[in-house]
């Protein structure tokens, strides 16, 4: 049974990446209030600063590969559930280098960009939407 509520809630906002939950964790002992921090949490993907320097802070744009990668997955998958070798193949095909997309995509794996579904792979929506908004 999935989990519903303010915890349900909280996993969707965060995605459950540490920089996110150290946030809410955070803003729950200054403000004390579960519904503020959550509706803050969700102020991320409206705020094109916050959610700028959220996609910055997960280390996906530190290097031009990782991030020519990332956006290849968006663009190929849009957010749709991807296989790892297909996952290689999109980010190959916009490098011309297999060994090189495996590389990247290895890379993202490390950064937690996915989302698992079995063996199948998905972008993870926090972070594909705060990419979104910024272009």
């Amino acid at each position: 049974m999935a989990a519903t509520g303010p915890q349900a809630r909280l996993h969707d906002l965060t995605g459950g990446r540490p920089l996110l939950v150290d946030r809410a964790h955070r803003l729950h002992e200054e403000l004390g209030d579960p519904d503020e921090v959550l509706r803050r949490l969700a102020g991320l993907r409206t705020d094109r600063a916050e959610a700028r320097g959220f996609a910055e802070a997960t280390g996906v744009y530190s290097d031009p590969l990782p991030a020519a990668g990332y956006r290849a997955l968006d663009d190929e998958f849009k957010g749709g559930l991807l296989d790892p070798e297909g996952a290689v193949t999109a980010v190959a095909l916009k490098i011309d280098d297999e060994d090189g997309a495996r590389w990247i995509v290895n890379c993202l794996d490390t950064l937690q960009v996915f989302d698992r579904e079995d063996t199948r792979l998905r972008l993870e929506p926090a972070l594909r939407e705060c990419v979104a908004l910024n272009g």
